[in-house]
C-alpha cells in the first residue's frame, strides 16, 4: 500500500478538529447564514417572496391566486391555497422583516430535520457541510425549496420513528402546497401501521382542504383549486418550449435543451424512469434493511427534482441531501469511484452556480443552458437503481 500523501495527511487532521464535528459550531453557522443573507438583500426582496406574500393577502381579500399581476412583474404564484397559512406570520410583517424570518425559516426546517434524522452524528456533521453552499441558492430568491427537500427528510425520519400520523401530516401538506409531497407515498410499504397513516392522509387532506375556507369562503378555494389546475398545466407548457427559461433543469430538459427539438412527448423518458424508478419495491425482502430504506429516500430526493418540468438550479438541494444518504448509509465500504462521484456530483451540482468557484460565462454559457445542473444526479440516480436493483442491503459492518 502506497503512503498517503503529505497534504492528504494535513487536510485530514485539519477536518478531524473537533471544531468541525461541534453542533455549536453547526448551529451557530446554520444561524448566520439566512441572517447574513438577510441583510444582504434587506430592502431588496426577491419578487418571490413577493408572490409568496400574494398568496395569504389574495386570499383574505378573495382574489384569484393565479393570476399575473403587475406587481408580481410579470410571474404568477404556483402553490396552493393552503400556502396562505404558511407564510401568513411573515407576509403580516413590513417587507424587510418578513422576508428575514422567512430566510430563517427556511434554514430552520432544514437544521431540525437533519438533526431530526436517524443517522450516526457523523453523517448529519457530513450533511451540514456537504449542503451548506447549497442551503444559499434557495436562499437567495427565498424559494420554499428548502423546506420541501427537508419535508423529504422528515417524512422519512417520521416513518423510521413508527410516527405514521406525522409522516401523513408532511406529505399531505406538502401536496397541498405543491404537489411533489405526492412523492412521500414512497415510503408507504414501509409504514407499519399502514391503516392508521391511511386514516391519518384524510384526516389531514381534509383540514388542509378547509382550513382557507376560515379566512375566505368554500366557494373560493374551490375556484382557486381549478385555477391552480390550469396553471400548473400552463406553466408545464412553458417549461416544456421555452429554452432559455431556467426551469426544466432536469433529466426530462437536458435533451430538450441540448437537441433544440421539443417535437416529441416526455413520456417517452417519464415512463421508464417512472418504471426504473419502481423497481426495487419487487425485493420486498428487502425492506426489513435500514439501508435499502435509506436508499429509497435517497431515490425519492434525486428523482422528484430529475423528472419534472419544473425544476430548477434552486431546487437541488433535495437531491444534494441525497448524495450525502446515498454515500455513507450503504452497508459496505464506498469505493473510489464512489468518492469521485460524489465529489463530481458537489463540484458540479452546488459549486458551478459560484462565481467564487466557476467562472461565470461556464455556468452562464455551458451549464445552465443545457440543464448540465442536472448530470450528476442523472449519473447518480442511475447507478442508485443499479445498487438497489442488484445489491444486498443487509448489515455487514457499522455505517461509518
Amino acid at each position: 500500500m502506497q503512503p498517503t500523501p503529505q497534504y492528504l495527511s494535513k487536510a485530514k487532521q485539519f477536518f478531524r478538529h473537533p471544531f468541525w464535528s461541534s453542533w455549536r459550531t453547526i448551529t451557530v453557522v446554520y444561524a448566520f447564514i439566512p441572517i447574513i443573507i438577510g441583510l444582504l438583500k434587506w430592502h431588496k426582496t426577491n419578487d418571490t417572496y413577493h408572490i409568496y406574500k400574494s398568496v395569504f393577502w389574495n386570499t383574505i381579500n378573495q382574489l384569484p391566486l393565479y393570476e399575473f399581476y403587475d406587481y408580481l412583474k410579470g410571474d404568477s404564484n404556483h402553490y396552493g391555497v393552503i400556502f396562505s397559512y404558511v407564510i401568513a406570520p411573515f407576509a403580516l410583517l413590513p417587507d424587510t422583516w418578513g422576508m428575514l424570518l422567512w430566510e430563517i425559516f427556511l434554514v430552520a426546517t432544514f437544521y431540525v430535520a437533519v438533526r431530526y434524522m436517524q443517522l450516526t452524528k457523523w453523517q448529519k456533521v457530513f450533511m451540514f457541510w456537504f449542503c451548506a453552499h447549497e442551503v444559499l441558492t434557495p436562499l437567495f430568491v427565498e424559494q420554499y425549496d428548502l423546506a420541501m427537500a427537508a419535508s423529504y427528510l422528515l417524512m422519512f425520519a417520521c416513518v423510521e420513528k413508527k410516527k405514521p400520523v406525522w409522516a401523513a401530516f408532511f406529505i399531505v401538506l406538502n401536496i397541498f402546497i405543491k404537489l411533489y409531497g405526492v412523492m412521500g407515498f414512497a415510503f408507504f410499504f414501509f409504514i407499519e401501521d399502514k391503516r392508521k397513516f391511511i386514516l391519518a392522509c384524510l384526516g389531514w387532506a381534509a383540514l388542509f382542504f378547509v382550513l382557507p375556507m376560515a379566512i375566505s369562503s368554500p366557494e373560493y378555494v374551490v375556484q382557486q383549486y381549478f385555477g391552480w389546475y390550469e396553471s400548473l398545466m400552463a406553466k408545464n407548457t412553458q417549461n416544456l418550449n421555452e429554452f432559455m427559461n431556467t426551469t426544466n433543469t432536469s433529466l426530462l430538459g437536458m435533451p430538450r435543451k441540448i437537441s433544440g427539438n421539443t417535437e416529441y412527448s416526455d413520456l417517452w423518458l417519464l415512463i421508464p424512469g417512472i418504471l426504473l424508478f419502481l423497481s426495487p419495491f419487487r425485493r420486498v425482502s428487502q425492506y426489513r434493511h435500514v439501508a435499502f430504506r435509506y436508499a429509497m429516500l435517497a431515490s425519492v430526493t434525486m428523482f422528484v427534482t430529475l423528472f419534472s418540468t419544473s425544476s430548477e438550479s434552486y431546487g437541488y438541494i433535495a437531491p444534494m441531501t441525497g448524495f450525502v444518504v446515498w454515500y455513507t448509509t450503504a452497508p459496505w465500504r464506498r469505493s473510489r469511484l464512489d468518492l469521485c462521484l460524489l465529489i463530481y456530483a458537489f463540484i458540479f451540482t452546488s459549486l458551478c452556480t459560484s462565481d467564487v468557484f466557476f467562472p461565470r460565462w461556464i455556468w452562464k454559457e455551458i451549464i445552465a443552458p443545457y440543464a448540465l445542473k442536472a448530470l450528476p444526479t442523472t449519473i447518480i440516480w442511475f447507478y442508485l437503481m443499479w445498487e438497489m436493483n442488484t445489491k444486498d442491503y443487509a448489515e455487514k459492518r457499522n455505517i461509518r
